[in-house]
Formats: C-alpha cells, structure tokens, sequence
C-alpha cells in the first residue's frame, strides 16, 4: 500500500507552483501569491475552489477591494478583520500576508514531504506568518503547523486564521458539532443555516446567497460533504476552552452567493464585484488570540482529511476517517455488521471481537480499504459467545493498528 510522494515544478502563467502527488490526493503550492496551497484534490476530483478569471495571475501590490484578489485555495490570515483601530486587520487585501511572495524549502523523503512557508515581515501587524505542510504516502490528510512571530518592536495580539475555500458547484453541506452560531455579514439572514440543540450541532447548506456565519464550534472538527460529487472533507483543528476568539467562535464560514453585505459603511453587491461569485464556501478556523512580545512565537495545527463517501450524513470524524451510518450489529444465526465510512488512508479494515476484560477473542478481515472508495460494510460473522463489543480497526497488513474507526457495543 502506498506510492512514492512525487514532487515536480511548472510554470501556470506567472505562477511558479510546486506540484505535489501521492497517489490518492494532489495539490499545488504557490509561493508568489501569499503562500497558497491550491487546486487539492481526491483523485480527479477537484476539492478546493480556484477563481478561474485569476488563475496563473499575479497582483502586485494592494486593492481598494477586499475581493480584488481571490484567488482561491487556501491561505492564512491574521485576525481579527476590522476596520476601526490598529488591532484589527484591514484585509483582505494587503501586500505582504495575503499577496506577497513567501519564502520556501522542500523536504522529501520515499514516503512522506514537508513544505515550509514563510511570509516577509508585515509592519501594519507586526508579525511573520509560517506554514509547514505535511503529507505522508498512503494517506489522503494534509497537515499544517502554522507560527506566528511577533517580528516587530511592540506587543502584539493577534488570532492565526486559516482560511479555505472549498468548491460548490454542485452544492454542498457542512456539518459541524457547536453550541449555536449568528450571522456577522450578509444584508438578509441566511436561509440554509441550522442549529439542532438535541444534536448539539450546526448544518450549512449551500445556497446562492451572500453571508458569513459565526459557528461556537466545541468538538474540533468540521465536515464539508459534497454528495453530488461523492466526497467529505473533514478539517480538524483544536479549541480551547474559555479562551477568546475573533468574532467569539473559533470557526466562521463565507457564502460566497449573489446578495449584498455591508463593509465599513459601504454596500457591496456581490454581483458586480471583481471577484465574482462562484458557488464555493469559505471554511475559517481561528486560533485564540494571542499577545506576543517581540520576539515571541505561536503555534496552531490544523488538517485536511479527504475520503470518497456515499452517505448522506456525517455522524463524526476522527483521524481514521468519517462516519456516516454507524456500526450496528443485528443478530440471527450468524452476526450482521453494517455502517458507512469514508477513510483517510488504505489499509486493512479489521473487525475486532472483545470480551467484557477488553480481550482481544477473535479478528475478521474485512479486505484492504482507500480514501479513493467508499466504505460500506456489510458482513456477517459468526462470533464467540461471550463477545461484549466489537471494533472496526484500520491496520497495516501485519497486524498493526492505524487506530478505531467505529465500534458497537453488544451487551
């Protein structure tokens, strides 16, 4: 299981990008504008959005409009996004953190690759911002160490906010465990926007309507799930409990739609504006604000995780994949086990059998699974008497576990 992670370089017009590959997901990092990571893919199947009208575009300088240069991807931001005083950052856009050239270093190994970024020195905020992204073979998640240097003279505090956006040309919906949410932008309320408080969680669907959404996340992850195109991405992250947060949520999420919002006084008609208005979501998770003194640093970790799935809903992610029905058990002669999945690496899927002292009674191979494929497990076992629960393990092919996927109980 696994191939070789294959780097190469090309020219996309005036874009210099890195092209990374390991088989099972791709993506281009483009140092010149902003230290993007773009066009992330799960096989042929186009993740991330790119704007088509700035695609191998560069944009010198900065914009009299925050939507001047869209590029798409994903990039990092400081927060929070204000207009009112110097603890606020005026962007997008700007010419260092958002449009600027970053610095970069390639480290690649048979089986896994690191991509460090780092931006120059921003004087209006005070910082640097850093990337490191990390993929390994044989796996379909991406992740990134950012670091946030305090590069002035002054105390700073600033949130490091990460910002993707995700393709929704055929609709989309992101399903995300929080104790509610509230709209900050978008002239008219948002009509696709859910709180279950049975459920304890929001769901977004994508509509063509401008709006942004402020979401109390409480569990660290969220899920984007494109069913008309057969994907989930799930983007995992930390929360800290008591801290304080831009707009008091560590994730928000941008419509992009038609519709109007207000901006520093001014309406903006997504419409007419430069940037258009591509069916696309924009996912943002934020980190506490934090104040540094010069010198000082941050750290953030985040993560991308993208599986094929054919479920219509996603019940919970971890980081051996996303569940959509969850593992059931019926009995009858011999033992029915069902469930939904997608996974974010290939491996050997393993029913395992446990009694009530958590000892291992019996395991069942279950066949070699990929994100690239849907999970769907259908299989009937006959299992020994005194069976208390069993897990659905991700494992190499000796044996050795990735962690649980799922696990039912049976007594």
């Amino acid at each position: 299981m696994g191939q070789p992670i294959h780097l190469s370089s090309a020219n996309a017009g005036e874009w210099f990008a890195l092209d990374v590959s390991n088989g099972i997901v791709s993506f281009s990092i483009v140092p010149a504008i902003g230290g993007r990571l773009m066009d992330f893919s799960l096989g042929s199947t186009r993740v991330f959005y790119t704007n088509p009208r700035l695609r191998g575009k560069l944009i010198a300088g900065s914009s009299e409009t925050t939507l001047g240069r869209n590029y798409g991807g994903s990039k990092v931001w400081p927060g929070p996004q204000g207009w009112s005083n110097e603890e606020e950052w005026p962007g997008p856009t700007d010419a260092v953190l958002d449009g600027g050239a970053y610095e970069w270093k390639a480290e690649l190994s048979a089986d896994t690759a690191k991509f460090h970024l780092q931006s120059a020195h921003d004087e209006y905020t005070g910082i640097v911002m850093e990337r490191e992204i990390r993929i390994a073979s044989a796996s379909s998640t991406v992740e990134v160490l950012h670091t946030m240097h305090n590069s002035s003279q002054r105390p700073v505090r600033w949130s490091i906010w990460q910002v993707t956006q995700v393709d929704a040309p055929k609709g989309l919906a992101i399903i995300i465990p929080a104790t509610g949410f509230h709209q900050t932008f978008g002239d008219k309320p948002y009509p696709a926007a859910h709180f279950s408080a049975e459920e304890k969680r929001v769901r977004v669907t994508y509509e063509d309507q401008v709006a942004k959404l402020a979401v109390e996340a409480n569990q660290g992850w969220f899920a984007s799930l494109d069913r008309a195109r057969g994907f989930v991405l799930a983007e995992t992250f930390p929360i800290t409990a008591g801290a304080s947060y831009p707009d008091g949520a560590p994730v928000a999420f941008w419509i992009s739609g038609h519709g109007t919002f207000t901006l520093h006084g001014d309406q903006v008609d997504m419409g007419t504006a430069p940037g258009g208005c591509d069916p696309h979501v924009e996912t943002e998770i934020m980190s506490p604000l934090t104040e540094l003194d010069p010198g000082e640093q941050c750290d953030f970790r985040t993560a991308w995780h993208v599986a094929a799935f054919s479920a219509a809903d996603v019940l919970s992610v971890n980081h051996c994949g996303a569940v959509g029905i969850a593992l059931t058990a019926q009995n009858g002669s011999n033992t029915r086990f069902t469930g939904s999945y997608g996974v974010f690496r290939e491996a050997m899927l393993e029913l395992v059998a446990y009694d009530r002292a958590s000892q291992i009674l019996q395991t069942f191979g279950c066949g070699e699974v990929s994100p690239r494929s849907p999970v769907v497990l259908d299989k009937s076992v006959a299992l020994p008497a005194n069976t208390a629960r069993c897990s659905l393990l991700l494992s190499d092919r000796n044996h050795k576990s990735f962690g649980v996927l799922d696990r039912v109980y049976l007594h």
